[in-house]
């Protein structure tokens, strides 16, 4: 009996540990709910001198299609040697935390609605988190949690992410 109560204690804190939390924020009149990837890890944007064709990606405001067109030009991140390596559009586009499919890399507007609630997410205090919204063939912007400022940084860099999605 003692071992099934060990086993049993070792599934639930897994399950825990894996749980994603889902935070619902609202920002100038818009509602959102944001899920903090921050436990995943550090990840790259996606591609490497690959630049998103016609601007579709460079949009401040819309991060749902930001994503939808990373993911289709980077796909699976196997060019230029990135053996298929996690990338946060993806990760995003693909989850269906609870319940929800319309996961997306929030845009750089978007991050500012994140950073008024930074306080509910585990990002270091210097640390940073990608938005969707690329700079160039090689850069993406990137929010730094320390200032709220915005940088450019290289795609195959590594940063946090979190993803979100509206709600009506």
């Amino acid at each position: 009996m003692k071992k099934i109560l060990s086993s049993l204690f070792i599934i639930a804190i897994t399950t825990q540990l894996s749980a994603q939390k889902i935070i619902p924020i609202e920002f100038n009149g818009k509602k959102y709910e944001v899920l903090d990837m921050i436990p995943k890890g550090k990840v790259m944007w996606g591609g490497n001198s690959e630049e998103i064709p016609g601007d579709a990606a460079k949009s401040e405001s819309n991060g749902s299609a930001n994503t939808a067109a990373i993911v289709t030009v980077v796909g699976d991140n196997t060019k230029n040697g990135l053996e298929g390596k996690p990338y946060a559009a993806k990760l995003c586009k693909e989850t269906k935390a609870g319940g929800k499919e319309d996961w997306y890399l929030p845009s750089k507007d978007e991050s500012d609605a994140i950073y008024a609630f930074k306080d509910k997410f585990a990002v270091e205090e210097r640390g940073t988190i990608w938005t969707s919204t690329e700079a160039s063939g090689t850069t993406a912007v990137t929010k730094y949690w320390y200032t709220g400022a915005f940088y450019n940084v290289q795609k195959t860099d590594s940063y946090h992410f979190v993803c979100i999605r509206k709600v009506d």
